[in-house]
């Protein structure tokens, strides 16, 4: 792993866990696989949260429904990258015991 890697890895992994997680230098092939799986979970939460309708007060009408499944196309279509915050945090919670065994060498 060349240092400008090292880098990028130590911003996704700081990203999850928090901005002092891990230094560039400290990053190991084991917290780049946990990243990456951390990653990967994240975009499918994201994924799976952009097919959900947002809330609505009331019964929703056929202009509702109409219009919250045409946002949903909208995002799909766009390719939209963001990850949602829970997600972020789920993941986060998911893999910290991983990538704290990585950190260690384990």
């Amino acid at each position: 792993m060349d240092s400008n890697q090292r880098q990028h890895i130590s911003t996704v992994i700081n990203y999850f866990w928090g901005v002092d997680t891990t230094a560039p230098e400290h990053v190991n092939q084991g917290m780049a696989a946990i990243a990456l799986e951390a990653l990967e979970e994240a975009q499918s939460c994201t994924a799976a949260m952009d097919l959900v309708p947002r809330p609505v007060s009331g019964k929703p009408g056929a202009s509702y429904v109409v219009k919250q499944v045409a946002k949903i196309g909208q995002r799909i279509a766009a390719g939209d990258t963001q990850v949602y915050e829970s997600c972020r945090q789920r993941v986060a919670i998911n893999y910290r015991t991983q990538m704290e065994m990585a950190k260690q060498g384990l």
